[in-house]
């Protein structure tokens, strides 16, 4: 047997001593093969591992196989014999992009089965007998019910637990701590949360920033933590947790925090602000500024943090797959980012709005909760829009105002939507809720700036996807 990085690779004098099937099957459930490769000429075979960090396990299990002792079991007769069980011939291997594509086709389904409802509607309108658009609609049902079990089918065979995204940060953290000259203990909770498979590919480069953050930036040598009573070693956790429709992936230390007034005289000091804007900052503002393109309380750049890829690229990448960053610190206890984020970017459920008979849509999963409230309750308050809620002040985003309509209609109610960000959204007629598969911008809308994707409706009505985040800032 011989291993070279990722590769372990068997000779065919090997493969005719022992059946090494008992040993791929547990490669295989662990979730370490990538590929196999058999060569006929020399008949060798080649196993190229998911990473080099399992290469010591499945080199102790392949020597184990070979000496006969395979997952306990002896590979002498009772492995080959005729009558062994083949625990995962049940199980096929598929090729990514077509599980891909049949979720995409099982959106179109979906879709056109609410096309089907409002076919339905029309049907009731236009008089046709109630028992027959009963049974139209019972089919609908059923047609749509079948859609969302297929659907759900898929979207196991895509999910992944994010536990296989944390296990590659452990050499990643060993590397980094010795270089550095620090101790770090990496803590991984939640990795049985499962995730989209996209998703966990999409966010390996923003953790791995946010992971080198905390060890160069964070945590402290162990002579300054000795001094602060701290353990010498520092402690970084990988956090994953499961919250509604969403994903929870949090990336925490225990090191110094972030000195909120050096963030505040930097950001002077490069003219991001004014001395009596940075003065008025509060601490959750002031930590916003770590988002700034470029924006770093380092003077130099080292072989660590620098790479090019900022907080502004981790908040960018996150915001595009459909979540948000949120950044928590305190002085002397350390700082903790989380990325809430969509379990599947798949079918989406929006909330219709109309506007001057255009139709708009904000994703189910962002709005907290509709009020109606009477006007007089909006006030202006630093030239700002807002309103008094249960849990506190909300800013006032006016949906007619966004697209360039100053006038107001005066009515003595007004409609808002609540959104998990934090602002209210003003809005004049809401229709109800829609599954939609969602669709990239068309290019001349690309840089309009209030919206993030296309939506087709079942009765084939184009609504434009409001995004909540660009929504917080233009108010």
């Amino acid at each position: 047997m011989k291993k070279e990085g990722m590769i372990v690779e068997f000779s065919g004098e090997e493969l005719s001593a022992c059946d090494l099937w008992p040993l791929l099957c547990e490669i295989e459930e662990k979730n370490w093969l990538n590929r196999l490769a058999l060569s006929r000429g020399e008949g060798c075979l080649s196993m190229e591992l998911v990473s080099e960090d399992c290469v010591p396990a499945v080199v102790e299990l392949a020597e184990a196989c070979l000496r006969g002792v395979a997952g306990g079991a002896k590979a002498g007769s009772a492995v080959t014999d005729a009558t062994h069980e083949l625990p995962d011939t049940a199980t096929v291997r598929i090729e990514r992009e077509r599980i891909d594509k049949l979720l995409s086709l099982t959106g179109e389904l979906i879709v056109a089965s609410n096309g089907i409802a409002h076919l339905a509607r029309r049907l009731e309108g236009a008089g046709l007998p109630l028992e027959v658009v009963r049974q139209f609609k019972e089919y609908q049902n059923a047609l749509n019910r079948v859609g969302w079990e297929i659907q759900d089918l898929v979207m196991e065979m895509r999910l992944m637990p994010v536990g296989l995204v944390f296990e590659r940060f452990r050499r990643v953290v060993r590397e980094l701590a010795q270089e550095l000259g620090k101790k770090v203990r990496l803590s991984i909770q939640g990795e049985e949360v499962a995730v989209d498979r996209n998703v966990a590919a999409t966010i390996y480069e923003p953790l791995l920033h946010l992971v080198r953050n905390a060890i160069d930036h964070g945590l402290e040598r162990p002579e300054e933590r000795a001094r602060s009573g701290k353990p010498e070693e520092g402690e970084l956790t990988l956090r994953a947790e499961r919250s509604g429709e969403r994903v929870i992936i949090a990336v925490k230390d225990d090191g110094a925090g972030v000195d909120v007034e050096a963030v505040k005289r930097k950001a002077v000091a490069g003219g991001l602000i004014g001395r009596e804007e940075a003065e008025k900052m509060t601490e959750t503002e002031a930590l916003q500024l770590l988002f700034v393109p470029g924006f770093s309380t380092k003077d130099r750049v080292s072989q660590v943090s620098g790479r090019g890829v900022g907080m502004d690229v981790v908040r960018d990448t996150v915001e595009g797959l459909g979540g948000r960053v949120v950044l928590t610190s305190q002085a002397g206890a350390g700082m903790e980012v989380r990325m809430e984020l969509p379990i599947t970017m798949s079918i989406t459920r929006v909330l219709l709005i109309e506007w001057r008979g255009n139709l708009y849509g904000i994703p189910v999963s962002e709005v907290k909760e509709i009020v109606r409230l009477p006007a007089a309750r909006l006030h202006v308050l630093k030239g700002r829009e807002v309103v008094s809620l249960r849990e506190g002040t909300c800013q006032v985003v006016r949906l007619n105002r966004l697209f360039g309509d100053t006038n107001t209609d005066g009515a003595d109610e007004v409609t808002l939507l609540v959104l998990l960000r934090g602002i209210a959204v003003v809005v004049p007629k809401v229709l109800g809720q829609e599954d939609v598969v969602l669709r990239s911008l068309p290019g001349q809308l690309a840089g309009a700036g209030l919206f993030s994707n296309v939506a087709v409706l079942g009765n084939g009505d184009i609504a434009l996807v409001l995004d909540s985040g660009l929504l917080a800032k233009a108010g």
